[in-house]
């Protein structure tokens, strides 16, 4: 089935001769409609699950709240594409056929993301702070220590400066998947073990996550999510653009909440506005409450019940 794709400029008689170039250069892929009326456009987007569109920036405003996964935001005002949350701004002054590639080229490969979960048996958890605290990495394994009484716990650390020069850990994962040699022993070859808790480590130099983008990573988190464990535990960085696909995939976020409660805040509302994650999956830890009792609760509200028993 072909997806849809709405376009809307200021000028319809440009979104007219725009759908008609779309759909000579890919309409075996997509049907390119224009509409001139907003709430036809919503009734239409809603109805028929419409997933993206084009527009241009002074069109914005009225079209970014509407239930679109990506939005393809035309400016005359930047050359380079930028991504900020599901809007992709793309230089207007370039042919059709160069802006139709570019959106092809990302809704493949968010198709292609769109497959990567199948393991619905382990639990992806996502840990993520938008500010530095110092004491997350303890935080993590503290909790898992709680869940490892009754589950299999990996934690995969991908903040870059964590493991440096270390000869084991993700970028050795990373150089198997770009290969195409990312396999079960392999993976295991790059877990260590400390106190019973098992561990992928981070990259060797920060700079070897530069030969994946977001969706690679994504990718590697699901192929380790394969190997057996009840729950993989994502250690994450500040950056947001790592975690992408990340979040999208994670069954639970945990967002760690330190003396900086505005950043938190900010982040939770951008989630909700760009609507591009269930909004229900994002839960927080507050670091000030942090004592055994409030672990303990934290653990069983989240955990219990979850995964399979701990072979």
């Amino acid at each position: 089935m072909k997806e849809t794709i709405i376009v809307m400029d200021d000028d319809i008689s440009y979104s007219k001769k725009f759908c008609n170039q779309g759909n000579k250069l890919y309409g075996k892929t997509y049907n390119f409609l224009t509409f001139s009326n907003f709430k036809k456009t919503k009734e239409y987007i809603e109805e028929h699950k419409v997933e993206s569109a084009i527009v241009s920036d002074s069109l914005l405003s009225s079209i970014e709240d509407m239930k679109l996964k990506a939005l393809y935001v035309i400016t005359e005002e930047d050359k380079d594409n930028k991504r900020i949350g599901k809007k992709l701004y793309i230089y207007k002054l370039q042919s059709a056929k160069e802006i139709l590639d570019i959106v092809n080229e990302d809704i493949c490969k968010r198709n292609e993301k769109s497959v990567g979960r199948k393991n619905e048996a382990c639990k992806l958890i996502l840990f993520y702070s938008p500010s530095y605290i110092k004491a997350k990495d303890e935080i993590i394994k503290k909790i898992s220590k709680v869940v490892l009484k009754k589950k299999k716990v990996l934690i995969v650390d991908i903040d870059e400066f964590s493991n440096y020069k270390g000869n084991v850990g993700l970028s050795n994962v990373i150089y198997d998947y770009k290969e195409n040699k990312i396999c079960e022993e392999g993976l295991r070859r790059e877990i260590v073990t400390d106190k019973d808790q098992d561990y992928i480590k981070s990259v060797t130099y920060p700079e070897d996550f530069n030969v994946i983008n977001n969706i690679d990573l994504a990718n590697i988190i699901n192929e380790i999510m394969k190997i057996g464990y009840d729950y993989v535990f994502i250690n994450a960085d500040m950056s947001y653009v790592k975690c992408q696909y990340i979040l999208n995939d994670a069954d639970s976020i945990v967002l760690l909440r330190d003396k900086d409660m505005e950043k938190v805040d900010m982040l939770k509302a951008y989630l909700k506005n760009e609507n591009q994650i269930d909004y229900k999956k994002i839960t927080i830890f507050d670091i000030a409450k942090n004592d055994r009792s409030y672990m303990a609760a934290f653990c069983k509200q989240h955990f219990e019940s979850k995964g399979t028993s701990r072979k």
